[in-house]
């Protein structure tokens, strides 16, 4: 509409039980971009799975598509209860083949990679909804990649792939030098 309006109901920020409002546009652009940034997780996430040398990684990439999918269609849900589209689905894009097109280190550091920017999203579309039911879908699903991030940092430590970022000098310790 042309006209402007104001929140006068205190269910605006409901969404749990019943009063469900609309999704506004701020929640839309959020919903479909994590979407579309699953879609083409899965996507690569297939590839990998299908590539990569090692067995455990293999088992990794297979395990974040399982985890992206799930997120996807939770995404799209949330879309489709106000009559909305979603992202395509992209996995038709991912030939047949099992010939790794990148080491197995990059492999795990583009997953890890892909883990951070799916963690920075949803943070940034769960401080951009009102919307109680949606910031609680975001913290749960957040969790649950922090726990996927957490294999693969394990992952990369066993094969000593992960360096050790710089520090802040640990105090306690120089002060017991003296």
């Amino acid at each position: 509409t042309d006209e402007l309006s104001f929140v006068s109901k205190h269910n605006f920020l409901a969404g749990f039980i019943g009063g469900r409002r609309p999704l506004i546009a701020a929640e839309i652009i959020h919903l479909f971009s994590n979407a579309q940034t699953n879609s083409i997780g899965n996507t690569l996430l297939l590839g990998f799975s299908q590539s990569a040398r090692d067995q455990s990684i293999r088992k990794y990439a297979w395990r974040g598509m399982e985890i992206a999918k799930k997120h996807l269609n939770i995404f799209t849900d949330k879309l489709r209860e106000d009559h909305l589209h979603s992202a395509p689905n992209h996995e038709d894009a991912v030939t047949d083949s099992t010939e790794a097109p990148f080491s197995d280190k990059l492999i795990t550091f583009l997953i890890t990679l892909l883990i951070t920017a799916g963690i920075g999203n949803y943070g940034m579309a769960m401080s951009a909804s009102p919307r109680h039911d949606l910031g609680t879908t975001y913290a749960r699903l957040a969790a649950e990649i922090g726990g996927y991030a957490k294999d693969g940092a394990n992952i990369m430590i066993k094969n000593s792939w992960m360096e050790e970022p710089p520090q802040a000098d640990d105090r306690m310790e120089l002060n017991k030098k003296k």
